[in-house]
């Protein structure tokens, strides 16, 4: 762009252009520094994705090589009826159907006192504090029949109050000792026993305990205090509550097979007990959650979960996929555009294609030759190396064969998701290939940021040189044309 000498030197616009052209030109080479130094952010940022992809795979590789459990041979069990049970199955459970009646389900262990008027006074024999115990159940890892004794006292004075008063002071000091029981961890909150006053017409009333868990293992047993207070209350009696007596409401019995607060069902044509609804130890691997007694056989199915194993491998086809995509895009050049990746220059981020594509179609040492590679259970790639589940059928008949065939593909010493996973691990661990990688892209971004600093102080400089080099000739030039006009005035006369 031209400019015109004479009105540069008195015109401050024209000065600022001319200036900011020339600053322009001498900024280049920083700006090729700050361009370098955005490339430097965009490629911290693209390895940082890569670690994240590339430890999302890994997470599922981990996942598929568990030592624990044993996703591809994940079970479903399902029930005839699941209005009176339902079923789960773990990866232990064995293949089959069974048969199911349940003939009751376990209850609580339920007790109540005798039937007391409210305004009357029936405890006024008792002159002394009453000490009981109630002794409920504490299994630990060493004894699963460990029982504890939690002691309740009741203060002389209460036994002077109205039978309402009375009761009401029992329940809340059972309650209370059985919370500081569990408090500190002497019993389970779960373990305790709770008891109510319960009114079943105006002006009567009577305790009722009852045990938080089922079944005889969680039977109420008590001590009475030295003047009987639990006999006198009739909570402990030996027999059955009837009309205004206290007893038990369902019989305890002295064994798991006798006790009615058992769950008792047949399976099989065995006949099982059971303190608890939940059944986890009849059957291996299944869990039974009984709902309701019924006396015709229902059926209990378990068969191989295939829906879930095909998700579990689904997920990690979907993860190898998004790793080979994000590479291929970011580490290569594209074969339409031409365009050159961030990491396209890094042989070693650019090989991670070839690589996974190398440990998906290789042949693991496996018992059955015959599921030796992913192909073999209907896995295939596409020309771009994708992986994906193209015949399903296969993929049902291995799961179906025999779970331990699709394992040894992915986890056997030599298996694809051990080899995927220790290869990932050098890029995602600590100290890894992208850790150094980042590592040295952020010394150089700290190099390039103080270059760029200095280029900055010294074009301010340089700017500053500038302004002040025009402003003189402004000035001169301002000189000049006031003696031209004062010689001109001569002129004119």
């Amino acid at each position: 762009m031209a400019i015109d000498i004479g009105s540069l030197y008195s015109n401050q616009s024209s000065t600022d252009q001319y200036i900011d052209q020339m600053m322009r030109i001498e900024s280049r080479p920083r700006d090729a520094l700050a361009l370098k130094l955005d490339s430097l952010y965009d490629r911290k940022k693209l390895l940082s994705d890569l670690d994240s992809k590339l430890s999302g795979l890994s997470t599922i590789m981990e996942r598929l090589t568990d030592p624990i459990t044993d996703f591809f041979a994940a079970k479903l069990a399902t029930s005839s009826d699941s209005d009176l049970f339902t079923v789960t199955a773990g990866a232990t459970a064995e293949l089959g159907n069974h048969s199911l009646s349940v003939d009751r389900l376990a209850i609580s262990d339920t007790r109540v006192s005798q039937q007391y008027t409210d305004t009357d006074s029936s405890f006024g024999g008792f002159n002394s504090d009453q000490t009981f115990s109630i002794e409920v159940a504490h299994p630990t890892d060493e004894d699963a029949s460990n029982r504890v004794e939690i002691s309740v006292t009741i203060d002389a004075g209460v036994f002077a109050g109205t039978n309402d008063d009375v009761l009401q002071a029992i329940s809340n000091a059972i309650n209370s000792a059985m919370s500081s029981a569990a408090a500190d961890e002497t019993i389970e909150n779960d373990e305790e026993v709770n008891v109510n006053v319960v009114t079943e017409e105006d002006g009567t009333s009577r305790l009722v305990f009852r045990s938080e868990k089922s079944g005889y293992n969680h039977r109420m047993e008590f001590t009475d205090s030295a003047d009987n207070l639990l006999q006198t209350l009739e909570v402990n009696s030996g027999s059955q509550s009837a009309g205004t007596s206290g007893g038990y409401i369902t019989t305890v019995g002295d064994s798991q097979s006798n006790s009615m607060l058992n769950a008792r069902f047949t399976m099989d044509g065995l006949t099982y007990y059971r303190s608890s609804n939940n059944v986890t130890d009849a059957m291996n691997g299944v869990t039974i959650q009984l709902l309701d007694s019924f006396d015709t056989d229902e059926t209990i199915a378990v068969n191989t979960d295939t829906d879930t194993v095909k998700e579990e491998i689904q997920g990690f086809l979907d993860s190898f996929n998004e790793v080979l995509k994000f590479v291929k895009d970011n580490a290569q050049i594209n074969p339409t555009t031409h365009k050159r990746g961030l990491l396209a220059d890094d042989v070693t981020y650019k090989n991670i294609v070839n690589q996974l594509r190398e440990y998906a179609r290789s042949e693991v040492a496996v018992t059955n030759a015959d599921y030796s590679r992913i192909f073999n259970i209907g896995i295939e790639a596409d020309s771009s190396g994708m992986l994906s589940i193209a015949d399903l059928e296969k993929f049902t008949e291995a799961i179906e064969s025999n779970s331990l065939y699709v394992s040894d593909i992915f986890n056997a010493d030599d298996g694809i998701a051990v080899q995927i996973h220790d290869y990932i691990d050098n890029f995602v661990k600590t100290g890894g290939t992208i850790d150094n990688g980042k590592e040295n892209i952020t010394n150089q971004v700290m190099n390039l940021s103080n270059r760029i600093s200095l280029k900055d102080e010294m074009l301010y400089r340089r700017e500053m040189q500038l302004r002040n080099e025009f402003a003189t000739l402004q000035q001169a030039m301002a000189r000049v044309s006031n003696q031209q006009s004062f010689l001109g005035m001569f002129n004119r006369q």
